[in-house]
């Protein structure tokens, strides 16, 4: 399996090594090829797209490159974002991901029960719907809520011990939508969960990795 990692958005990159270099490492291990891009026709020579907290806006062709490579070509492409909209991200994710029923909300969320380091936006949740083989609780910091509408379905959520900024309880943390091509698109409301704080911590490797390999 290849997995590109787009850098034509100014996304945090995969190459900084203080943020990403256990998830690089340990996708390695498992045979899972993933690489740099930086030419957005490339990325869709991949099995796997990842656009890590894209900051740039999209192009309509882009959008349409994209539309075609969900609909027609079955690539898995992955959104992830942040919370309260910081730097723009989530609505510049949501120009794409909001067609397709999934729509990433300009908030935070917290749990005063289930969080790490005296921190109430390092969530934890063991509500896992999707890529849950060998997974039990994950972290998932400082994460925007989903609204999730017809045809897509919910991979993970919050506790309902979690409140979101308006009051809404166990909030969708990560939606996706699959496609007859067997396309998926996956859209995450941290960008977080897989840099080197979090990879390590309860469950994270495993639901990555089977997020990545497709292990539902």
């Amino acid at each position: 399996m290849k997995v590109a990692w787009s850098a034509t958005h100014q996304e945090f990159l995969l190459t900084d090594g203080y943020y990403f270099s256990g998830l690089y490492k340990e996708l390695c291990k498992r045979k899972i090829e993933i690489e740099e891009v930086d030419h957005f026709d490339r990325l869709f020579e991949y099995d796997v797209i990842v656009f890590n907290y894209p900051e740039n806006p999209f192009s309509d062709d882009e959008k349409e490159k994209i539309r075609e490579a969900l609909v027609q070509k079955g690539k898995r492409i992955i959104f992830t974002a942040h919370f309260k909209n910081k730097d723009g991200v989530s609505e510049i994710c949501n120009s794409i991901t909001r067609e397709y029923g999934i729509d990433i909300l300009p908030e935070g969320i917290k749990d005063e029960i289930h969080h790490l380091e005296d921190d109430l936006f390092i969530i934890t949740t063991d509500e896992v719907k999707l890529y849950r083989e060998g997974v039990k609780e994950v972290v998932f910091p400082y994460s925007a809520p989903l609204e999730v509408g017809k045809g897509a379905e919910i991979v993970l959520r919050a506790r309902k011990t979690s409140l979101t900024d308006s009051g809404k309880k166990s909030p969708v943390l990560i939606a996706q939508r699959r496609f007859e091509s067997g396309g998926k698109l996956i859209v995450c409301g941290s960008c977080i969960f897989w840099d080197n704080f979090s990879l390590f911590r309860l469950d994270n490797l495993q639901f990555v990795v089977n997020m990545f390999e497709g292990a539902e």
